[in-house]
């Protein structure tokens, strides 16, 4: 069974949420058998009385051999973003107002997760085959030399 870490900070843990969080974990656990840990930290950075709490969603994978792979949602916690060429001049009205929906973040966060996993194991794939195929074409070279001789 793969070790999952769910932490809430600022935040009262929910056992609903924990639930989707492992689901979600133990789906990513089936994608990438090799995994060795899921770290998930789910946060309130900011306290906004007007416009309601903005989750953030972090997510530590780790992998054998390569650093651990990190994924994160949430707001942005940066100045006002340009809104149809207009800046924003309340939190509101940023382009993070989206993250005040826990299961979107949480959603948001482990597609993000999977598709950094698929992109890894694309990689893996493409270089175990660069060097298959340099292997056979190295095989085949000291094969037509001894045949020459």
């Amino acid at each position: 069974m793969l070790p999952v870490d769910v932490v809430f900070l600022h935040i009262r843990r929910s056992a609903a949420a924990e639930q989707r969080i492992r689901a979600h974990a133990e789906a990513l656990a089936a994608l990438y058998p090799s995994l060795t840990g899921i770290r998930v930290l789910v946060e309130v950075p900011h306290k906004h009385h007007a416009t309601g709490k903005r989750f953030r969603v972090r997510i530590e994978l780790g992998l054998p051999r390569r650093e651990d792979v990190v994924v994160e949602r949430g707001p942005a916690g940066r100045a006002a973003a340009a809104v149809d060429g207009a800046t924003a001049v309340r939190k509101a009205q940023e382009v993070d107002g989206a993250f005040t929906d826990l299961a979107v973040v949480e959603h948001e966060a482990f597609a993000a997760a999977k598709k950094r996993l698929h992109t890894i194991a694309k990689r893996r794939r493409d270089t175990a085959r660069a060097r298959d195929v340099r292997a056979k074409a190295a095989a085949g070279r000291v094969s037509r030399v001894r045949r020459a001789r």
